[in-house]
């Protein structure tokens, strides 16, 4: 219904008028209540400075990662697209001046305590790629998984046809929701939107990824290929690659480092050994700094894929990036305790090793929403109670 909020009358009680015999079943609809304040990513452009406090941006992520945890839980349910835009916002309606949400997490309680005015309700929206069959779990992941392109978990392109489906994905998702929340403005590829693959590097994937001699790569080698008609030749007649996973990966390993354990180095090596012998500096050939060039694009400047990975971390590393809105996210991180080190384990490459989202919820950033055994709320407080997960 149009307006602010839903008003039940005669004319809208009445149930949906039933489809004709020959038009059953080819209609499937999801109704969910208004959302004021629209999805997380365009909240946050709309706040001064275009960035939240750190105990919103805690709280936020507190209520995406209990959803997850639920979901996952219940339903057994892989969202597969976990992004601010699919993370919807209500306000609460009460007169009070100040509103808790309590939620039951085992023997721990927690209350996320504001002022009603800068309360924000966090709904996990957009089920199109969902999935909640138990017995994906574990099996190869398909081109189903490959959803916004820009978030997919390092591992699908690491990996190619090795890597699994799983809540893995999800939480990688979540790990870029959190970084979002903390840079504010815009989420990290348009943060880094003059970030792209150099062309050494992106040569040496080329060759894994879209070479169909390469055996291991087909999911990857579909989606690269997705919007390309060929003759049966194998000439392209039509359409043109879509090269967004080459940006994607390297922006990971700029943002987050290339990690010092890298996973399946033996069995699915290809993708690591093109990092490495591109991206490491003292990585040599012929006592030259490897300076190769792509099939789609040339180097032009005679710069090092190397060297310019280097002045890439430097402006956008999470560590030391001086980027203006990577700075922020850091500062803010550092000053919780906890803060960076969830977000590295939620971004981890390895899935095996990353946290989930009960992790997030038990985690040490989020200790300071917990309660003691015995609490009292303030007369002019609204409480909002989510306690089936509490064992106290």
């Amino acid at each position: 219904p149009k307006g602010a909020k839903y008003i039940v009358n005669r004319n809208n009680e009445r149930k949906p008028r039933e489809p004709k015999k020959k038009d059953q079943g080819r209609y499937q609809y999801m109704r969910m209540e208004l959302c004021s304040d629209g999805d997380a990513e365009e909240y946050l452009k709309r706040q001064k400075n275009e960035s939240i406090s750190c105990i919103q941006a805690q709280q936020i992520l507190f209520q995406v990662a209990f959803a997850l945890h639920v979901a996952a839980d219940r339903f057994c349910m892989k969202h597969y697209d976990m992004k601010l835009l699919n993370v919807f916002l209500q306000r609460p309606e009460n007169d009070c001046e100040y509103t808790t949400m309590r939620y039951g997490l085992g023997s721990h309680v927690f209350s996320l305590k504001m002022k009603t005015e800068d309360t924000v309700i966090a709904k996990l929206a957009d089920y199109g790629t969902a999935n909640i069959e138990p017995e994906s779990n574990g099996k190869p992941a398909t081109i189903g998984q490959f959803t916004t392109l820009e978030n997919t978990p390092p591992e699908f392109m690491i990996l190619g046809d090795a890597a699994k489906q799983g809540h893995g994905h999800d939480a990688f998702g979540l790990g870029l929701c959190m970084l979002h929340l903390f840079t504010g403005h815009a989420p990290y590829e348009e943060i880094l939107e003059d970030v792209v693959c150099p062309p050494g590097l992106k040569q040496k994937l080329q060759r894994v990824w879209e070479d169909e001699t390469v055996k291991g790569y087909s999911v990857i080698r579909s989606v690269i290929w997705a919007d390309v008609c060929t003759n049966e030749d194998g000439d392209v007649i039509e359409g043109e690659p879509d090269e967004v996973l080459y940006d994607t990966l390297y922006r990971y390993l700029v943002l987050f480092g290339i990690p010092e354990i890298k996973k399946n180095t033996k069995e699915q090596g290809k993708v690591w050994a093109a990092i490495t012998s591109t991206l490491d500096g003292s990585t040599k050939r012929g006592g030259r700094a490897n300076r190769t060039f792509g099939k789609r694009g040339k180097n032009n400047n005679g710069i090092s894929d190397a060297a310019k990975f280097e002045g890439d971390r430097q402006k956008y590393s999470i560590h030391i990036g001086s980027d203006k809105y990577i700075a922020r996210a850091r500062r803010a991180l550092e000053k919780v305790e906890g803060g960076m080190e969830l977000l590295l384990s939620l971004v981890c490459f390895d899935p095996e090793r990353r946290a989930t989202a009960c992790d997030v919820l038990n985690s040490q950033f989020m200790i300071s929403f917990q309660q003691g055994a015995h609490y009292a709320d303030d007369e002019d407080t609204s409480v909002m109670s989510f306690l089936a997960y509490a064992t106290r």
